[in-house]
């Protein structure tokens, strides 16, 4: 994926977490999420994209991706997840927290759709710089 366009997504994430309360997109519609603990670690924007194993043109859904959102809201639910979900049909972006670039890029091998090669993933670290709630909101 070019780096512009990972750096555009990247930063529309994270604008987008900073100012809202945490979510989890459940059958298409956001729900509050409990409260959950925080890991410790700096910030990394996960871009998942196709990976070999791809069928172009599938729906994001399946054997390999149910087991990927189940893996990921584990995540979540440990407070390692501040927020996921897809970009267009076949792309998805995760703002993960982990101690190092080599924890992120872990936690993207154990992913059960990557293991398989429906997806491949890249972590970038990622540090705030500006973020307005008032333009996210609307």
């Amino acid at each position: 994926m070019p780096q512009p366009l990972l750096r555009t997504l990247a930063l529309a994430l994270i604008l987008t977490v900073l100012s809202a309360p945490p979510v989890l997109a459940a059958k298409d519609k956001p729900v509050a999420a409990k409260p959950v603990p925080v890991a410790k670690g700096r910030l990394f924007a996960v871009v998942l994209g196709p990976g070999s194993a791809w069928k172009k043109g599938q729906p994001f859904k399946g054997p390999g991706l149910e087991a990927h959102r189940a893996y990921w809201k584990k995540l979540f639910e440990e407070g390692r997840v501040a927020s996921a979900g897809p970009l267009g049909s076949d792309t998805g972006l995760v703002l993960l927290r982990a101690r190092n670039q080599g924890e992120a890029d872990a936690l993207i091998a154990a992913d059960p759709a990557v293991r398989s090669r429906i997806l491949r993933g890249v972590a970038r670290p990622y540090v705030s710089m500006l973020t307005s709630a008032a333009v996210l909101e609307g």
